[in-house]
């Protein structure tokens, strides 16, 4: 029995997540995301490489769209795989991947090429929940005789998990999304016991050694919103509907409760107060900060689009949670970010990762009383509000990615799940400090074999 490994998608980026491992005559394949960024068919995984292949088998690590996105086209080319992703997972899918299809019809309205949206149907999209197989945590599932693989919880998101896969002897840790810090909600990353054979390692954050603790950054974000709404304006956050937006709520919340900001009205999309409640459905029964603790208890207004032009936020001090993360063209975060730019006693408080080909790169990064031209036919864009970062990354740090390293005691790393520099940078470190250890930077596309002959 032979274990081979491909990228169909993501690697040295963030975006269409989704790799191949061929353990003997069974492939499984991990997660299957869109681009953010990307256009056309481009916003896959190149499914199509492997269409001639029987894939066996499909494990979802969590429910954000560069992980399971790509779900409906996968299922049209591979019907007869067997799916599997945690209880919680598929209970967020239930919702967001409505909210995917409305997407993915706007990305290819101007495409020559429609025949992908015949996979993002009505008919597709409510199949999904019946044909997943849901699993718990710390279960293990047989895929044959020789196959099974386990959950753990990966401190990421709401449902979000690692993947122990055990073929024969060999154990493969895939890390998925992963944090090993405790979050406002989610409870740190659980890892199994004693060493694996191969570690498939995100690398979001390689670039950073060390990230400074969540509560260092709630007292910056905290003087950041007085003195904003001190010169009687209102702070946007843009966040992600899963993940962020229910951290920074329950953040902004706790500031409240602790008089350390004034009580001030909080806006959030109506995407975040579905998911919120997927949040609350699980509120006892899987890991959480606070047992019992409700995100619908949280007093909020809901975000409209009529708000962009006459919203009460401009009158009034306020606090502004607006997909997306990224503020992304055409969504309301982006939309927002262009007026609010505009008002001096306004902010912006960017508290995650940026791709350098969004819009929100550009703001992150802009200079005050300077202009932004977010594309060649811009006019720009005057930058007159205050701009300020945070990092409030629901991923580890560079320290907590070695933490895992030096834990698990792998023989192979494949690192993939970050920019070129990021995965350079956990490279470089991790043969500095763990001799012995064989470092895989895949390329796409690209067949690799990490065993051959394994004791069957």
């Amino acid at each position: 029995m032979d274990i081979g490994f491909e990228i169909l998608g993501g690697g040295e980026e963030i975006g269409a997540n989704s790799y191949i491992l061929r353990i003997g005559s069974e492939n499984i394949v991990l997660d299957c995301g869109l681009h953010p960024r990307k256009k056309g068919m481009e916003i896959f995984p190149n499914y199509k490489s492997v269409k001639d292949e029987t894939i066996n088998h499909l494990i979802i690590s969590h429910a954000h769209n560069d992980h399971i996105g790509a779900l409906p086209y996968y299922l049209k080319l591979f019907p007869y795989s067997k799916i599997y992703t945690t209880k919680p997972t598929l209970s967020i899918a239930d919702v967001t991947l409505l909210n995917t299809s409305s997407i993915i019809r706007k990305e290819f309205l101007n495409e020559w090429d429609k025949s992908v949206l015949e996979y993002y149907t009505d008919e597709i999209l409510n199949l999904i929940p019946m044909i997943i197989k849901q699993q718990d945590y710390r279960k293990e599932i047989k895929l044959t005789n020789e196959l099974t693989f386990e959950f753990f919880d990966a401190g990421h998101i709401l449902g979000s998990a690692s993947v122990l896969i055990k073929a024969c002897d060999k154990k493969i840790f895939y890390t998925g999304d992963i944090n090993m810090r405790q979050q406002s909600l989610i409870p740190p990353a659980e890892l199994p016991k004693g060493k694996v054979d191969i570690l498939i390692l995100e690398s979001t954050n390689g670039e950073e050694a060390t990230l400074p603790s969540y509560d260092e950054e709630e007292k910056r974000l905290a003087k950041f919103i007085n003195e904003i709404s001190g010169d009687g304006g209102s702070v946007l956050v843009p966040v992600f509907a899963l993940g962020k937006a229910q951290e920074m709520l329950k953040r902004i919340d706790g500031l409240m409760e602790k008089n350390k900001i004034p009580h001030m009205p909080v806006y959030v999309s109506p995407m975040s107060k579905l998911i919120n409640k997927v949040y609350d459905r699980y509120n006892y029964t899987v890991r959480r900060i606070e047992d019992g603790m409700k995100l619908s208890q949280i007093k909020t207004i809901e975000l409209r689009r009529e708000y962009v032009e006459k919203g009460e936020f401009y009158k009034h001090p306020s606090v502004v949670l607006a997909t997306s993360g990224m503020m992304i063209e055409r969504t309301m975060s982006f939309r927002l970010a262009k007026r609010f730019l505009q008002r001096k006693n306004f902010g912006i408080a960017v508290c995650g990762y940026c791709d350098p080909d969004t819009p929100g790169f550009k703001i992150k990064y802009a200079k005050r009383f300077n202009k932004i031209y977010f594309n060649y036919l811009d006019s720009g864009t005057d930058v007159y509000c205050r701009i300020e970062n945070f990092k409030f990354t629901a991923h580890s740090d560079r320290g907590g990615l070695l933490k895992i390293v030096e834990k698990l005691k792998p023989e192979k790393i494949i690192l993939l799940h970050g920019s070129e520099n990021a995965i350079s940078e956990m490279g470089k470190e991790i043969v500095t400090r763990f001799k012995g250890v064989k470092v895989l930077v895949p390329e796409k596309g690209k067949k690799y074999y990490l065993f051959s002959d394994l004791t069957s």
